[in-house]
């Protein structure tokens, strides 16, 4: 009966090791911070404020939607960086959907994730979503 107690105990302990939260993900923040027109609408430029741990890479991938009239602009895009430990502008272009409506000025909702890499494992937990306002 003791073998058996121990065993469920380092099971236990081993899964809550398993399943804690990786320091990255704890401390890791992402906020829509801007938004540029490009081209005349045809791409804008997001601006996020990232802090993760020092050196990882990472990588972010996000969507913006405008209403345009009666319809939406839509669009998607991404970029690279690596993180430096404190916070940091990232700058990724979003082009506008092709066959689809140029964006404007005015309010739009970005949406996106980010992953962060070692060699070992990525973590792909911080999520962000958030109006912003479109500027030229």
């Amino acid at each position: 009966m003791r073998r058996v107690t121990t065993t469920v105990a380092l099971l236990g302990l081993s899964l809550c090791a398993v399943l804690a939260p990786t320091p990255a993900s704890a401390a890791t923040t992402v906020e829509v911070t801007s938004a540029k027109l490009v081209a005349r609408g045809v791409a804008v430029d997001i601006t996020l404020t990232v802090t993760c741990e020092s050196g990882r890479d990472g990588g972010a991938e996000f969507s913006l939607r405008q209403r345009s009239g009666d319809n939406v602009a839509y669009g998607s895009g991404g970029t690279m960086f690596t993180c430096t430990g404190g916070p940091q502008a990232v700058i990724g272009r979003v082009y506008a959907e092709s066959g689809g409506f140029a964006f404007n000025r005015g309010i739009a909702l970005a949406t996106g994730n980010v992953a962060l890499c070692t060699p070992v494992d990525c973590d792909y937990s911080p999520h962000f979503e958030g109006e912003v306002r479109v500027t030229r």
